[in-house]
């Protein structure tokens, strides 16, 4: 590699998202070129200045407080009740925004969301929150938080199997209508965890994550409701104006953030 392509992939290094074939060329070519050596020690130090800032959230109202004005489709109020809703009764929940509702809320995210984004997290999954705040708006800017919060790197399917001891459901190919667009191994508090980010034909993303945890661990006090999905019972939290859903496949549970609506998630258990 020549300086020109380590500097393409500094960030990517720094970040743990390379392969690692990718790494050990970038490595190499530190250990002989000072430049680049010297704009790895500047990104780091950004990176240890960002998180030396001290930490803070946003209000647990903030999105409240948006959607209020926004008219933003909620969930049930009842959703903190834990009530089992077959999907044969036809309830969705609508998550279509238009676009210039869109675009309001990352205004406001960016202006307010982002900063608390990039504080270190007062809760091991607090990252999880963050991402989901910012996937449709900044989808880089999400993945790349969350890789530097839990020392991810991007992998292969070899490669993810090799460091989870198993082979999880989300390395395998996705429904018709999505593309994976990359594998990434997360160290996260529970468990080695691997997330797929499946891709549109839009281009909008959802992030497929396969862990081991309780079931409610990963986004504690968020309003949750249980419905019942082709015969599985899954957990949908909403995450400031985005879906989570979680499931159990086995001994592990799937999580997808970014989903939709009923239907797509329908989609996504049927896949795994």
């Amino acid at each position: 590699m020549d300086c020109q392509q380590v500097e393409q992939l500094l960030s990517h290094y720094f970040d743990h998202e390379l392969r690692l074939d990718q790494r050990a060329e970038v490595e190499s070519h530190l250990e002989d070129c000072p430049p680049c050596s010297d704009q790895l020690a500047d990104i780091r130090m950004l990176s240890d200045a960002a998180r030396s800032l001290s930490s803070a959230r946003p209000p647990h109202d903030l999105w409240d407080r948006i959607a209020a004005q926004l008219k933003e489709p909620r969930l049930p109020e009842s959703v903190n009740n834990y009530d089992t809703v077959d999907l044969k009764s036809k309830s969705r929940f609508d998550q279509k925004r238009s676009w210039s509702l869109v675009a309001v809320a990352a205004v406001l995210l960016i202006g307010v969301g982002l900063f608390w984004t990039l504080q270190p997290a007062s809760h091991p999954h607090d990252p999880l929150i963050s991402y989901a705040q910012l996937l449709d708006s900044s989808p880089l800017a999400a993945q790349e938080h969350l890789v530097s919060q839990y020392s991810g790197q991007t992998v292969s399917v070899d490669e993810a199997v090799q460091l989870v001891g198993y082979r999880p459901r989300n390395v395998d190919p996705p429904p018709s209508g999505y593309s994976c667009d990359r594998l990434v191994v997360l160290d996260m508090p529970c468990c080695k965890c691997v997330q797929a980010v499946w891709q549109r034909a839009d281009q909008t993303q959802v992030a497929i994550f396969e862990h081991k945890s309780k079931m409610d661990d990963w986004f504690e006090g968020e309003p949750s409701v249980n419905i019942k999905c082709r015969e599985k019972v899954c957990r949908v939290t909403q995450l400031d104006g985005q879906l989570a859903a979680t499931w159990r496949i086995g001994s592990r549970l799937v999580t997808a953030i970014g989903v939709r609506d009923t239907d797509e998630l329908a989609t996504f258990v049927a896949a795994l």
